[in-house]
């Protein structure tokens, strides 16, 4: 039978990836439709996947197997409580064994990899966009840029016209033109328009920082504040002002410069 050996008979006709039954296609293909079936009673957050919703609703009831007794976060499991008491120690134990750059979580090692040594690792697949040639580590990101060009899957604000590449950024944004502020810190009690936010404000509390510059080490809570820093390394500076052509590494501090000119 198919579900004792490697035999995969049923694909996805979007992406040709297979599966050994039916059901797992059907389950796949949610992906690729946007379509989310289960959704937490408390904030509204959507999935396809009913045990990541039941999961979600304990961190809102703050029913969490275990606690660290330094912060008293709540985890579900052991080893991610044993990953994060890490950031405690400042420790980082996890290696490139490539450009031996260190790292406090896993994840962050796999996801380092992925960008910087994609043709090192057979296991990481590039995915190159077919119109301009750009390439992803991960398949979903590769999909959302897709959306930008064909237009395809794009969800429209009725309030400001703004188009977004998912019906769960599209809630986040409206909660912005109406002032919502329905995710919680289950640390502070501070409320945030939507759950990436949360996230970064988490790190204040963890002293997490997963975004490491290659060139200096120096650590960041947020991917863009590594990108702009990693500008002033580089040299490249995208923001130029238009009345003496300085170049800046980000809109912020070009704006700023501009107030000089009466702008």
């Amino acid at each position: 039978m198919a579900s004792h050996n490697e035999e995969r008979p049923f694909s996805c006709d979007i992406c040709s990836r297979s599966f050994k039954q039916f059901y797992e296609v059907k389950k796949h293909k949610r992906i690729h439709t946007g379509h989310k079936s289960f959704s937490c009673k408390i904030c509204g957050y959507a999935t396809i996947h009913k045990a990541y919703v039941e999961l979600h609703e304990k961190r809102h009831l703050g029913q969490f197997k275990v606690k660290c007794d330094i912060c008293q976060k709540g985890f579900f499991s052991n080893w991610e409580l044993k990953e994060h008491k890490i950031t405690h120690m400042g420790m980082k134990l996890f290696h490139c064994d490539i450009c031996d750059r260190a790292y406090e979580y896993k994840n962050n090692l796999t996801q380092h990899r992925r960008t910087h040594h994609p043709d090192l690792h057979q296991d990481v697949k590039l995915n190159q966009c077919d119109t301009c040639g750009k390439t992803f580590a991960y398949k979903k990101s590769l999909l959302l840029h897709v959306a930008s060009h064909t237009g395809q899957n794009v969800f429209l604000c009725d309030i400001c016209g703004k188009s977004v590449s998912s019906m769960d950024s599209l809630k986040s944004h409206r909660h912005l033109h109406t002032g919502e502020k329905l995710i919680v810190c289950d640390v502070c009690g501070k409320a945030f328009s939507g759950r990436c936010n949360l996230r970064v404000h988490q790190r204040t509390h963890t002293g997490e920082k997963p975004y490491s510059c290659d060139q200096c080490g120096k650590s960041f809570t947020q991917r863009s504040t590594l990108v702009v820093h990693e500008r002033y390394h580089s040299g490249h500076r995208p923001y130029q002002c238009q009345v003496c052509a300085k170049g800046f590494v980000s809109k912020t501090l070009l704006k700023s410069h501009q107030k000089i000119h009466g702008l």
